[in-house]
């Protein structure tokens, strides 16, 4: 389940190189503050100047320079009147969600921000409370209006603060072996613990660079919020880990289960991953099956399941195939292989308020017209991949938001026009400490 990539008005400039973003971080203190802030500068315009994704932003900057504004750029995305107060920042009323996107990348708040931060980092994080002003109106209302307001409050406190660092381990390995590795061979700059919630999770207090860990390297673990660890497994054993799942979104309760407890699948089982994205669920799935039967992972980005492939070959895992799929034609395909998964998981793509921690620029680009779109493009995915599900096999539906339009309402939707499936597990889990999903379970009528 990914964000949908919103495109924005105006010149493209998605082919941004790494001289657009100013020189390299130079010695002395000067240099390094003026680079700093010509880097920012140059980055906070592009990102609305184009449809560029923030991470495909940062990583155009010069290496020095981006481990200081990666840290930084976040936090005034997530919290940009909150944050402006506690550094006495002065931000009209109503701005900056009142401003046109086109005007954004001249928010004068936003470079005063950043440089003011840059100046206190040297003593340490600051705590700043999230505030209803740093989410769109039309945003709070409506979790206002669905969940009433406690639950909205909870929300703006999660979505409003940075997110941990997850890993998902690789069984093989196991937690515990990986966890006292990078906590005695390479000791990490921050808090390292199991996950409360997900079985072959890690959680890390904030960012450390695990990419550069020895055991990375080894294909012992991969970079997975503990959700979407959680809805890897769901897609498997939602008898199991279903019991987690809530009526509404909110913190995730401690709950523990072990591989060894769980029922065991034949060796022919064949599971469809239908919108795949990088793959971590694909991943995670092919794992937790012990490299046994097949994982199939559909995507329409060629680039994603190319990444998805050295993925796999990093970490050894044989059973897992990739399949290009052209978008809007998805029925052609299905037609060629209806009725032939024992497990179908479509991961659809949603308006992602869910992740927003991970990408506080969605609430900054997302326009009305997403937001209607998404769920007639999650219907038509869950209908046409549907198909692919075998007589008594599973069908699991997600997204990476707590959206009613894009959640219960597609469950009733796709049950009235799919009287050959019934309605199992399903349910909210998170934003806190994961990321917010949903995930409903369907089994195809015998």
């Amino acid at each position: 389940m990914r964000p949908h990539k919103i495109k924005e008005r105006g010149k493209s400039k998605d082919r941004i190189s790494e001289k657009d973003f100013g020189p390299k971080v130079q010695a002395s203190p000067k240099a390094k503050r003026e680079a700093m802030v010509q880097g920012f500068s140059k980055l906070w315009e592009s990102l609305w100047s184009s449809s560029i994704h923030l991470d495909s932003a940062l990583s155009k900057l010069p290496p020095q320079t981006k481990s200081i504004i990666a840290q930084l750029l976040p936090t005034v995305l997530m919290r940009p009147v909150s944050q402006a107060e506690a550094l006495g920042v002065g931000v009209p009323s109503a701005e900056p969600w009142s401003i046109q996107p086109e005007a954004l990348g001249r928010w004068r708040p936003a470079s005063l921000m950043m440089e003011r931060m840059y100046e206190l980092m040297s003593q340490g994080p600051s705590q700043v409370d999230p505030m209803r002003e740093d989410f769109p109106s039309e945003m709070v209302q409506e979790w206002e209006e669905t969940w009433g307001k406690e639950i909205a409050c909870q929300l703006i406190d999660t979505l409003g603060r940075s997110a941990p660092l997850s890993l998902r381990v690789n069984r093989e390995f196991g937690v515990s072996t990986v966890l006292n590795g990078l906590k005695n061979d390479e000791p990490l700059p921050v808090r390292i613990e199991p996950s409360t919630f997900a079985p072959l999770g890690i959680r890390l207090a904030g960012y450390a660079p695990v990419l550069k860990s020895e055991w990375y390297q080894k294909g012992a673990f991969e970079i997975q919020d503990e959700g979407s660890q959680w809805m890897a497994l769901f897609s498997l054993w939602p008898e199991h880990f279903g019991a987690l799942l809530s009526e509404q979104p909110g913190r995730v309760r401690a709950f523990s289960t072990s591989f060894e407890s769980l029922p065991r699948f034949k060796s022919s089982l064949t599971v469809i991953d239908a919108c795949a994205g990088a793959g971590g669920k694909s991943l995670a799935i092919a794992d937790a099956l012990g490299g046994r039967g097949k994982v199939f992972a559909y995507d329409t980005s060629v680039k994603k399941l190319q990444a998805l492939r050295r993925r796999a070959s990093r970490t050894q895992l044989r059973n897992i195939q990739v399949a290009p799929i052209i978008e809007g034609a998805e029925d052609a395909h299905v037609e060629r292989f209806k009725g032939s998964a024992d497990i179908v998981l479509v991961d659809a793509p949603c308006s992602g308020w869910g992740v927003l921690r991970r990408n506080p620029d969605i609430k900054w680009r997302q326009s009305r017209d997403v937001l209607e779109r998404m769920p007639k493009v999650q219907a038509r995915l869950l209908s046409a991949y549907s198909r692919l599900v075998a007589p008594g096999g599973r069908l699991v539906f997600g997204v990476c938001t707590f959206r009613m339009a894009e959640t219960r309402e597609i469950v009733q939707g796709f049950l009235s026009d799919h009287p050959e499936f019934v309605l199992r597990e399903g349910g909210f889990l998170g934003p806190g400490p994961c990321d917010g999903f949903f995930m409903q379970s369907f089994t195809r009528k015998s």
